[in-house]
């Protein structure tokens, strides 16, 4: 999952201010994502899930907080890039010559 979210962020940004966009389009992500599946699962298993019952937990939640944050970078990554895309689109479709 970093090396897709790494891969993704270096295509997306074209110029330094890109990673700085992608950032800031990352901070609201992030919470819509921490309520969800990525978020903390372990909060709704039990401890004998986990190979080392109640220690084994601390992993789980370290993990599950990488994930959400990756998956929210990759997400405001994705938007970036198709806000680029369409604005790139508007500006072709109005340079060309009427006929």
């Amino acid at each position: 999952m970093f090396a897709i979210t790494t891969w993704l962020v270096w295509y997306v940004a074209d110029r330094t201010w890109d990673y700085l966009i992608i950032a800031l389009v990352t901070v609201p992500f992030f919470p819509l994502l921490a309520v969800t599946a990525t978020g903390d699962v372990s909060r709704y298993l039990p401890a004998t899930v986990f190979s080392g019952g109640i220690s084994g937990k601390d992993q789980i939640v370290i993990v599950s907080a990488l994930s959400t944050l990756l998956f929210a970078i990759m997400l405001a990554a994705g938007s970036v890039y198709l806000v680029k895309v369409l604005w790139r689109n508007i500006r072709a479709s109005n340079s060309e010559p009427p006929k």
